[in-house]
């Protein structure tokens, strides 16, 4: 039989291991309750030095998106007071400044509130459309005359040739495709966005524009396949023939191009002058940054005129021109890149 001091030693070593281990437990908890507070402190200050540097950056962009802004709206104001022959240079100048403010704008997207990147989106957009609008006042373009209307109306179907004539001339910068057979030629927004691309005397080869380029003119391809970014001005294509042409833009015009297929988004009417069996149908492209580009093209979402044309060697406005037409929907393609 066990002495009984052994028995009350035993009984208090099981009493102190049991206390050591609620210790080590209660120790433990306030280890990870003081652990746990560390971290919450740890992620507000994580939270308020991100907002902080947000909010530091919005300011930074309402700074310098406001400088050239009041400029442009300035230069707008002074036209009348431009001599007419400094007024193509002094839009050109405009437009170049506003060129720089879309890619300021797409650029700090990332950064920008929603509501913020929306209210900036719009005033790109209006001092586009002003810019655009005071030009046509101060510089007229020239309109299409008739000798005589009564020639015009001898035969409703008859095809007149126009008074002038449109070149386009393909100018070799460094962004551009020239003299290339049987190629996938690609070029990202680092190097076309708010900037002329020219391509020429291409065959058989795909391009990629996956940016947004200020103005696109294509010369010379035959059995290409060009698929483009928002293109924030023209895009101006001669002498094509069996292509296939993905893009969006503000104006399109076509010269002496046969058997090709167009997929767009134009803002105003495409323009075709000497063309045959050209088809179009809706701009259905996606890529990573479109949306970006959008904005930064300033193209309006909402507005796409791809089946209302203008034939220039078709002037009868009760019968359909033979010289282009429509692409069934079952053939309406959506081009993912």
């Amino acid at each position: 039989m066990a002495d009984s001091s052994e028995v009350i030693s035993s009984m208090d070593c099981s009493n102190e291991e049991k206390y050591d281990d609620k210790k080590a437990q209660v120790t433990e908890r306030l280890q990870q309750r003081e652990h746990d507070r560390l971290a919450h402190l740890q992620k507000r200050k994580d939270i308020k030095e991100i907002n902080n540097a947000t909010d530091e950056s919005v300011e930074f962009f309402k700074d310098h998106f406001s400088v050239p802004k009041t400029e442009i709206i300035n230069m707008l104001k002074n036209v009348p007071s431009i001599e007419k022959d400094q007024l193509p240079i002094y839009f050109d100048n405009m437009s170049a400044m506003l060129q720089k403010l879309q890619k300021f704008l797409s650029d700090s997207t990332m950064f920008l509130p929603q509501r913020e990147l929306l209210k900036s989106q719009e005033i790109v957009t209006q001092l586009q459309s002003d810019i655009h609008d005071e030009r046509d006042k101060a510089i007229p373009k020239k309109r299409f005359a008739f000798k005589s209307k009564k020639k015009l109306n001898k035969d409703p179907g008859e095809t007149v040739k126009p008074l002038a004539k449109h070149k386009v001339t393909v100018e070799v910068n460094d962004c551009n495709f020239t003299d290339r057979t049987s190629e996938s030629l690609v070029k990202k927004e680092s190097d076309i966005n708010g900037v002329d691309v020219a391509l020429a005397r291409l065959s058989d080869c795909t391009v990629h524009l996956l940016g947004s380029p200020s103005a696109i003119h294509i010369n010379s391809l035959t059995r290409c396949v060009v698929i483009c970014g928002p293109v924030s001005g023209s895009v101006i294509m001669e002498a094509c023939s069996d292509c296939t042409i993905v893009l969006a833009c503000q104006q399109l015009r076509i010269h002496h191009t046969t058997s090709t297929n167009f997929y767009i988004h134009v803002t105003s009417k495409a323009i075709i002058e000497d063309c045959h069996d050209v088809k179009f149908a809706p701009y259905e492209l996606t890529y990573p940054n479109i949306d970006q580009h959008y904005i930064l093209s300033c193209l309006d979402k909402g507005t796409n005129n791809w089946n209302s044309i203008d034939d220039f060697n078709w002037l009868a406005s009760n019968t359909p021109s033979p010289n282009w037409g429509i692409i069934a929907d079952a053939e309406h393609k959506q081009w993912v890149v």
